[in-house]
């Protein structure tokens, strides 16, 4: 289906969790309640609170991991309240033959099957309650206008049934920006529309486009970061990664360029605001000796600051100076020398990289041989403005030069990181090739994981304590 994980909808993928922890608990806890105070039946086997407890909070992991496997931490506003019920009644379902196949190997596991029926019943109540309110709420924010996507429709001269269905459907979770038809100039068109609204998908409903229209729009939408959707006619094979629904009665087929989406960034974001405390705290007593270097080494600022990032997310971008005050960048004399620098690029590429740069201080050639220049980019994670791993950070300036090319314009999709595969290779490599930089993001744009960015962190700090780097940038 055309959807893709904002704020809100991740606010409550991850709410979900603890609720139905609480109503699993509430649920058996109940259960307990009814067979051991309130029913009338003989107690064989007597079981405290305490024990029944223990039990409890070692069953509910798994029966959390079933929910997640049959898909019910992938909220969504278009996921009818029967649906919901029937996953929670399937997964707490299976729970109950793994009990019931455990209990026929060993009895005395749980002395009373009565209060495992009940459980059953309880839990799937409880917790059908608990995803209703969660997706009453969710539907009250959408019909109020919060959590939307903002969708661009390509349609033909026929006017697609979708978009009535869109519009009178604010459940549904889409607010329409523009509807319109494919033309050459579509690229500058959603470009810009982009820029002023931040598209968040775009569907192309018009099935009588042919394929290298089709082709144009997947390439413009991953450029640009936008989700691209289609009604199922042609392009089925474009990607493998792809996942249908429906919006309302009609189907949809959704490309996903990268698994850095949904609960693939919740982790991401985890990892980095838990690295950037630990790094702040362990470097804390850098700060104040590298800064104290500075300040005898040159005369000037501590900190150099500078615009970076893209052309639709930039910041003001903190690091240790290393070059002289007067000379570094934005400054009148700074400038005209790296103009004249630039006719030496040692790499071909939209943007420079200075060897052998006579603006960096003494101090400041050991902080980049070091990295140690880059510790308050800690900060920048911590604040959700950079990641721990990703493709380098660029000025803004030479954002402009990779927007001229269209396959330049997808390593800006995710945030900017403070080590990535590309900087990992110029550990070794100081002067590779720029094309090859592009490759590596890209890589790692497309096939993220938990796994490569904890390979990446380890080799990154390995490569900074064994190996010498070149201090010529």
């Amino acid at each position: 289906m055309i959807y893709r994980v904002k704020k809100s909808e991740l606010a409550f993928n991850v709410i979900s969790v603890p609720v139905d922890f609480l109503m699993i608990f509430l649920a058996a806890s109940l259960a307990y309640f009814f067979r051991y105070k309130v029913e009338t039946l003989p107690v064989l086997f007597d079981l405290s609170y305490l024990q029944y407890l223990q039990l409890i909070l070692i069953a509910i992991p798994f029966l959390l991991l079933l929910f997640a496997l049959n898909g019910l931490y992938a909220q969504k506003s278009t996921h009818g309240i029967w649906r919901e019920f029937l996953k929670i009644a399937g997964s707490v379902s299976a729970g109950l033959m793994i009990v019931v196949v455990l209990f026929f190997f060993n009895k005395n596991l749980f002395p009373s099957r009565l209060i495992i029926l009940m459980s059953w019943i309880f839990i799937i109540l409880f917790v059908s309650l608990g995803r209703s309110i969660l997706l009453i709420v969710q539907r009250e924010m959408l019909s109020r206008g919060t959590g939307r996507h903002r969708l661009v429709l390509v349609t033909g001269d026929e006017t697609n049934p979708i978009s009535r269905e869109i519009e009178q459907n604010a459940v549904l979770g889409y607010e329409i920006v523009a509807d319109i038809k494919y033309s050459d100039d579509i690229w500058s068109k959603v470009e810009e529309m982009h820029r002023r609204h931040r598209i968040d998908e775009l569907l192309q409903a018009d099935t009588k486009l042919g394929n290298e229209q089709v082709l144009n729009l997947v390439n413009m939408c991953e450029n640009l970061g936008i989700k691209f959707n289609y009604l199922p006619s042609i392009l089925e094979s474009h990607r493998a990664n792809i996942e249908i629904d429906v919006i309302g009665n009609m189907p949809v087929i959704r490309l996903q360029s990268t698994p850095l989406d949904g609960w693939g960034k919740v982790i991401k974001r985890i990892i980095d605001v838990i690295v950037s405390i630990f790094g702040l705290v362990l470097f804390s007593p850098f700060f104040a000796l590298v800064s104290m270097i500075i300040k005898f080494d040159s005369r000037g600022p501590v900190f150099f600051h500078q615009r970076r990032g893209s052309s639709f997310h930039s910041f003001e971008f903190y690091k240790f100076r290393t070059m002289h005050a007067d000379l570094s960048e934005g400054s009148e004399e700074g400038d005209r020398i790296r103009r004249e620098l630039e006719e030496k690029n040692a790499r071909l590429g939209p943007y420079v990289k200075i060897k052998n740069d006579p603006r960096v201080t003494r101090v400041g050639k050991f902080l980049r041989r070091t990295k140690l220049d880059e510790l308050p980019q800690f900060w920048h994670i911590l604040r959700g403005e950079m990641s721990l791993v990703g493709p380098r950070i660029h000025m803004v300036k030479e954002v402009e030069k990779f927007e001229s090319s269209d396959k330049y314009k997808k390593i800006f999709v995710i945030k900017p990181g403070a080590t990535g595969l590309a900087q990992l290779n110029q550990f070794t490599n100081p002067e590779l090739p720029f094309e090859e930089e592009i490759k590596l993001d890209l890589f790692y744009i497309e096939n993220w994981s938990v796994k490569l960015d904890l390979y990446i962190i380890a080799k990154t700090v390995y490569s900074l304590l064994t190996r010498r780097i070149s201090a010529d940038y």
